[in-house]
C-alpha cells in the first residue's frame, strides 16, 4: 500500500493506493497513528485508488475514527470505488463515516 499525505490548513489528507488487507491495514494504521500523534485529528482519506478492503482494513478505519473523535476531530472518506463503497454499505459503516464524492466536498464538510 502506498500512502502519501498533504496538509491543508488544519486538515490532513491521506491519499491511499492499493489494497487495505492485512499488510495494508498495518501500514495504514501506522500512518494514522503518526498523524494523530502529531496532533492532526481532522482527516480526509482519499480512497480513489483503493481496490480492496477486508476486515482488518475496516477495523483500522473504525479505530482511526474513534481516536480522531476523542481528539474532537473526524475522519471523512472520499472518492471510494464502487466495490469498496459497497463493502462499507453492507456492514453499515456508511452510517458512521462521512462519505463524499469529491475532495472539495469533504474539505467543505469540516467548515
Amino acid at each position: 500500500m502506498n500512502i502519501s499525505a498533504q496538509q491543508r490548513d488544519t486538515i490532513t489528507i491521506l491519499y491511499l493506493e492499493g489494497r487495505i488487507d492485512g499488510d495494508g491495514a498495518l501500514e495504514l494504521d501506522d500512518a494514522l497513528q503518526q498523524v494523530l500523534a502529531d496532533g492532526h485529528a481532522r482527516l480526509v482519506l482519499d480512497m480513489s485508488q483503493v481496490s480492496y478492503i477486508n476486515s482488518a482494513g475496516l477495523r483500522t478505519l473504525a479505530d482511526a475514527l474513534a481516536r480522531a473523535q476523542q481528539k474532537q476531530g473526524d475522519v471523512k472518506l472520499v472518492t471510494l470505488t464502487p466495490k469498496v463503497l459497497r463493502v462499507l454499505q453492507i456492514i453499515g459503516f456508511d452510517r458512521f463515516f462521512d462519505i463524499h464524492a469529491s475532495l472539495s466536498e469533504a474539505l467543505a464538510a469540516f467548515s
